[in-house]
């Protein structure tokens, strides 16, 4: 059966169109979601890296919060890697055995997956769907979410591929600058070829 994956940048809208595939029947992997549980079981070994090297985004009961750690590792290139080094390969594995059960059943699957070429991994996949929008907009978002300035997100979005070159790769692309019913019409329009097979 189809497995599908979702790419875009940060605060593209990439989970907003996750959100309504889901609605249509689609099994899902949601990347977010999957990182939150590492973070919430004080057991494992990413809870234990993360609150090793970065101590200062736990409360005094050892939870995380997770908007004290975006900005810390928002705003230092450093900060961000040594993150990634910690979260990556077990987001990545559990990916692949994500892929390789869906293989076997019926329906359609999406995933998630922020840094699909960045990390090489569209190769798991049937098709890709790219979800763009201005950068116009895309600078708002990231400053009401994370509170970054136009320059630290620039920072930030260096980490992704050139749009061209990630257009150039996918089967699709869902531009997100305009109203959720034109979101919508395009979702039906991608989610009825991807049915088909």
């Amino acid at each position: 059966m189809p497995v599908i994956a979702i790419t875009g940048s940060l605060c593209s809208g990439k989970s907003t169109v996750l959100r309504l595939l889901r609605r249509k029947g689609a099994g899902i992997f949601n990347s977010d979601d999957i990182v939150h549980t590492y973070y919430l079981d004080k057991h494992s070994l990413v809870y234990r890296r993360v609150k090793s090297n970065f101590p200062k985004a736990f409360n005094k009961e050892g939870r995380l919060i997770r908007k004290r750690l975006a900005k810390m590792v928002f705003s230092d290139p450093d900060s961000l890697k040594k993150l990634e080094s910690i979260v990556h390969p077990f987001i990545i594995r559990d990916l692949k055995r994500w892929v390789r059960e869906k293989r076997r059943e019926k329906g359609v699957f999406v995933a998630e997956v922020p840094l699909l070429f960045e990390k090489k991994l569209e190769t798991l996949f049937d098709k890709v769907i790219l979800v763009h929008i201005s950068k116009r907009i895309l600078w708002k978002r990231i400053k009401q979410r994370f509170g970054l300035s136009q320059y630290a997100a620039e920072k930030r979005l260096k980490l992704f591929l050139p749009f061209r070159e990630r257009r150039r790769r996918s089967h699709f692309v869902i531009r997100n600058d305009y109203s959720k019913n034109v979101l919508k019409k395009n979702i039906d329009l991608i989610w009825n070829e991807l049915k088909r097979g």
